[in-house]
């Protein structure tokens, strides 16, 4: 086994508990198998973790917050006009997540259907990470009004809010269904929501 620093140590089982939960879900993870992956053994984890649920916590917020901002939070940072632009976002979409998310869908939506019920401080993460994915689109939209690409008098955090949600139950049905029809349907009716928020002419 090759040595590492603590730091290294502890990214490598958060990076490799991240895969594990992606692919079998937080209670489908086994600690035995992340220190078998990740080439370490018992001490190791408990020398950075207290108990599976602590590690699950760190996937969240060290693993996917930071992944829903490099795919959602960081191109609409960049909007003006969203419904010209967020429906190429999404066109680009399939080639910007990684391979894992084509097969296995969201993880944050996996894990929030999966764990919110079961454990208080898994709801409480994974919605703050939601709520920071609609705060980032209700400024997208906020700036689209401000600068006449939609209309004055809708509400924006409910926009974000439903767009969130259709976003989320689109790549749901993709990872089911395992067909880019799916996602392809859900991506035009949500381009062609956008449209209804344009200011009316004349």
């Amino acid at each position: 086994m090759t040595s590492r620093n603590p730091q290294q140590t502890r990214d490598n089982l958060v990076q490799t508990a991240f895969q594990e939960i992606h692919r079998h879900g937080f209670q489908g993870m086994r600690v035995d198998e992340v220190l078998r992956l990740s080439g370490l053994r018992k001490g190791a984890f408990y020398h950075h973790f207290s108990s599976k649920t602590a590690l699950g916590y760190a996937v969240v917020e060290e693993q996917i917050r930071p992944l829903v901002r490099s795919i959602w939070l960081e191109p609409l940072a960049a909007m003006d006009d969203p419904v010209r632009e967020l429906p190429r976002m999404l066109d680009a979409l399939p080639e910007r997540i990684p391979p894992m998310m084509r097969e296995h869908g969201c993880p944050l939506n996996n894990l929030a259907q999966e764990m919110v019920d079961q454990d208080d401080g898994f709801r409480q993460r994974l919605l703050e990470v939601l709520n920071e994915w609609i705060d980032a689109l209700e400024a997208t939209v906020e700036r689209g009004k401000i600068q006449g690409y939609l209309r004055d008098d809708i509400d924006s955090r409910a926009v974000a809010r439903f767009i969130v949600a259709a976003l989320e139950g689109c790549i749901g049905l993709a990872k089911v269904d395992r067909s880019p029809e799916q996602w392809n349907a859900c991506r035009s009716q949500i381009a062609g929501y956008l449209e209804t928020l344009r200011p009316v002419a004349g």
